[in-house]
């Protein structure tokens, strides 16, 4: 199987309707800036459970413009979707989309499986998503 270029764009369902999420260069400035802290502190922040709930909220709202919805819309998802949800619901959300943009992820087919075939899967939860070092895992793809 020859090697394939990874995506940074994460496909999940918010509110109802699937959005694609992505963090590009703009947008990863845009939440060093609103989170006053690097990319890197940042993942490691949500990884070591140790995040502001910003780090979460605008790494959604972002992940959206990234995605392609426009700036206003996004605003308003996110405001309806997550600001008055618990932490947990939107976590594993957070944490997928700045993972596949530090890790990157398969592309998808449109029958919503990877290149691979597997059918996607949730990202960790709060309860196992620090990793056992100090340091986030970079060795899973």
């Amino acid at each position: 199987m020859s090697e394939e270029a990874l995506s940074t764009a994460v496909y999940r369902t918010l509110g109802g309707r699937d959005y694609r999420f992505q963090l590009r260069l703009g947008e990863m400035r845009e939440l060093e800036r609103l989170c006053n802290a690097g990319i890197g502190a940042i993942w490691r922040r949500m990884a070591m459970l140790e995040f502001r709930v910003d780090d979460l909220r605008e790494t959604i709202r972002l992940g959206l413009i990234g995605g392609g919805t426009p700036e206003p819309e996004a605003e308003a998802i996110v405001r309806f979707s997550i600001d008055a949800r618990p932490v947990n619901d939107y976590f594993d959300l957070a944490l997928a989309i700045i993972k596949a943009m530090f890790e990157g992820v398969r592309p998808k087919k449109p029958d919503g499986t990877d290149q691979s075939g597997v059918p996607e899967t949730s990202a960790p939860s709060m309860s196992s998503a620090a990793p056992q070092d100090s340091a986030p895992d970079k060795s899973t793809t």
